[in-house]
């Protein structure tokens, strides 16, 4: 495939991500996409430093730590003392949390299986195929959280 045909795939992509994202929005009450992102990246990564988890997510501190004092009032995460730095404190989920992290993915999910349950069955396997060589490039870009911390 050239270079130019790959653009081309690249901002269809790109495209469709953001089709399915706006179609998938959640209520206006619900989390929004990055608090449910930040909440998953915590659930990933265990307790993380306010810092990474802006690193992590593209946003700025202040975004973050609005969100987090947001999450926290939601009774979704809670702060601790950074045992490694006491001038710090870490972020972990609490039991809402992980609860919440886990409706999310649900709803997301039954939203995608009712987009594809109008998917001719031929077209399901080359999905699966793009789904699955995506979440290895995923994997193979992701930064290593132990080497930030």
């Amino acid at each position: 495939m050239s270079s130019g045909d790959r653009t081309d795939l690249a901002e269809r992509l790109a495209f469709v991500v953001g089709s399915l994202n706006r179609r998938l929005r959640p209520p206006a009450d619900a989390l929004t996409h990055i608090a449910v992102s930040a909440l998953a990246t915590i659930d990933r990564l265990g307790a993380v430093r306010p810092g990474e988890l802006a690193r992590i997510e593209g946003i700025a501190a202040p975004g973050t730590t609005r969100l987090v004092a947001d999450l926290e009032a939601r009774g979704l995460v809670a702060r601790t003392a950074d045992p490694g730095d006491g001038r710090s404190h870490l972020v972990q989920l609490t039991s809402a949390g992980v609860v919440a992290v886990a409706e999310a993915r649900r709803a997301r999910a039954a939203g995608v299986a009712a987009l594809l349950a109008d998917v001719p069955e031929e077209d399901v396997l080359p999905l699966e195929q793009a789904v699955t060589a995506l979440e290895s490039a995923l994997l193979r870009t992701t930064p290593d959280p132990a080497r930030t911390r």
